[in-house]
C-alpha cells in the first residue's frame, strides 16, 4: 500500500444498533428510551417512553 495519496476514504460499513439513538421530536436531540406499563382494556401493555420527558414513542408497524 504504497504510493497512496492520505486523505479521507469514503467506505460503508454496518453500524451496531447500540450506536443508533432515537430523536426526540420535543427536545430536538437524541434521547434514551425507557418501558412504562400501561393497562388498556384490561391487559398491560408495554410501552416505550422518552426518558428526558416521559412521552411515548408512537409504535411502528413492521408489516407490509
Amino acid at each position: 500500500m504504497r504510493n497512496i495519496e492520505g486523505g479521507i476514504i469514503i467506505k460503508e460499513m454496518p453500524i451496531a444498533i447500540s450506536n443508533v439513538a432515537i430523536l426526540n421530536p420535543n427536545t430536538k436531540k437524541a434521547d434514551r428510551v425507557g418501558i412504562k406499563m400501561v393497562f388498556v382494556d384490561s391487559k398491560v401493555k408495554r410501552v416505550r417512553v422518552f426518558k428526558s420527558d416521559g412521552m411515548e414513542i408512537p409504535a411502528v408497524n413492521r408489516g407490509a
